[in-house]
């Protein structure tokens, strides 16, 4: 059965609706920038929420059972950033890298390179136009271009498209008993050999280099070589020295913090989005912690703040 059709079945409206909603798709984003933590800003192009309902379907239908190399940590079931972080928690020296500007970089070329090379379980290549059409944010345009930062299916497709940079990067990392995992666009290698991990950073940039699809660059302001008596971070948590994760002493001061004042009363709906947040990547990352904030302030008091509900405009602030 066509996407077209199964969309049809499952929108309840006419195909020909259907193929004229997905003709326009890549021009159905909202843009806006938020801020980085460096200042910078980033970029969302969020999409319809027609054209989200549909993305999800085609997430939960057709892209989910696509395979996944085990070394991509992000938006995979059953991982997370303590997952990722725990890789490595047991090494003497961690390499990290980082991709620059990362979905954008990953295009429909590189989709329609993947269709036609692998022809993935349930994609027709006859289907080809409507799933770029579908998935592929068109930069202002109605012709698709590029993973967005905003869409529910850009995190799936990134790890779909980045399989063979992962199956390749893990080799070599096998080769010298080092490890490797990947969040997105963050690299990590963690090996007690800081020469397995030069010559790592070495083998992995020449083949970015030569890669021909898709086409990605490292970002070198990025990049850092951490050893024994060194703060060692991994997407966000720190690696202590006896083998553990955290989130951090000055997160969790912070935590503890607005969690006081929240309880006071003294904190705005913004306020309370950022602590909301906060707590969500406690409860990812070093869940024994909120269950001594709970110890401290209270169930109650904590899950007021947990299902406190962020107005949209606020949710992009």
């Amino acid at each position: 059965m066509s996407i077209l059709d199964e969309l049809s079945a499952f929108m309840e409206t006419g195909r020909t609706d259907v193929a004229r909603f997905l003709y326009s798709a890549p021009a159905r984003y909202r843009v806006f920038s938020i801020k980085k933590r460096n200042g910078d800003d980033r970029q969302i192009a969020q999409p319809s929420a027609t054209l989200k309902i549909m993305q999800r379907f085609v997430l939960d239908q057709k892209l989910a059972p696509l395979p996944v190399h085990a070394a991509a940590s992000a938006y995979a079931s059953g991982k997370s950033i303590r997952h990722n972080a725990e890789v490595h928690r047991s090494a003497k020296f961690i390499l990290k890298l980082d991709f620059e500007q990362f979905f954008p970089s990953l295009t429909v070329r590189d989709w329609r390179n993947y269709v036609r090379s692998k022809q993935p379980a349930g994609i027709e290549e006859a289907d080809g136009i409507h799933y770029e059409r579908l998935l592929f944010w068109g930069g202002g345009g109605f012709t698709p271009e590029k993973l967005s930062i905003g869409a529910p299916t850009s995190p799936t497709i990134s790890n779909i498209l980045m399989y063979e940079f992962d199956s390749e990067v893990s080799r070599y990392a096998a080769d010298v008993g080092a490890s490797y995992t990947r969040y997105a666009d963050d690299v990590t290698f963690s090996s007690d050999s800081h020469k397995d991990l030069v010559r790592l950073e070495t083998l992995t940039t020449q083949y970015v280099k030569k890669l021909r699809s898709p086409k990605l660059t490292f970002n070198a302001t990025k990049r850092g070589l951490y050893g024994p008596g060194e703060k060692k971070m991994v997407t966000g948590l720190l690696l202590t020295p006896t083998g553990g994760v955290s989130i951090g002493r000055d997160r969790k001061r912070l935590i503890s913090a607005m969690m006081h004042r929240a309880v006071k009363g003294e904190l705005d709906i913004l306020q309370i989005g950022h602590l909301k947040g906060l707590l969500g990547f406690a409860v990812a990352a070093e869940p024994d912690f909120l269950a001594r904030l709970r110890a401290k302030y209270g169930n109650a008091a904590v899950d007021q703040v947990m299902k406190t509900h962020l107005p949209p405009r606020l949710r992009q602030s």
